[in-house]
């Protein structure tokens, strides 16, 4: 048996039309998920908003004093937007990790009621 045969197949992947996303968003009884779907466009918004903060530190540190804008310009801002940045994506990750492994216990789980013949 080669390494490529031990390889479980991929899921198929959904089809990501219009339709079918506002039905996952309404699916009262969460069959579907829309993690998946939406999570590059959070991923986007929270960089903006990042973004957006650290400029508006920015700004009210010179507004405080210059050399605290300075400060905070090239050494606590950028310091802060990686690391709000780290968490954000560390954060999505592990939701996106959660809805993968559903997806998978899911699969398993037929797989499983097929094999004991349930």
């Amino acid at each position: 048996m080669t390494d490529e045969n031990m390889r479980p197949a991929p899921p198929p992947q959904p089809e990501q039309s219009p339709q079918r996303f506002f039905s996952a968003l309404f699916d009262v009884r969460f069959t579907s998920y829309i993690t998946p779907k939406i999570i590059t466009v959070l991923y986007v918004l929270g960089m903006i908003a990042i973004v957006v903060a650290y400029l508006s530190y920015v700004v009210l540190a010179f507004n405080a004093n210059a050399a605290l804008g300075f400060v905070t310009l090239l050494i606590i801002g950028p310091l802060f937007a990686l690391l709000a940045l780290i968490w954000l994506r560390v954060t999505l990750e592990f939701y996106l990790a959660l809805v993968r492994l559903s997806g998978d216990f899911r699969t398993w789980r037929e797989e499983w009621r097929q094999r004991s013949g349930a």
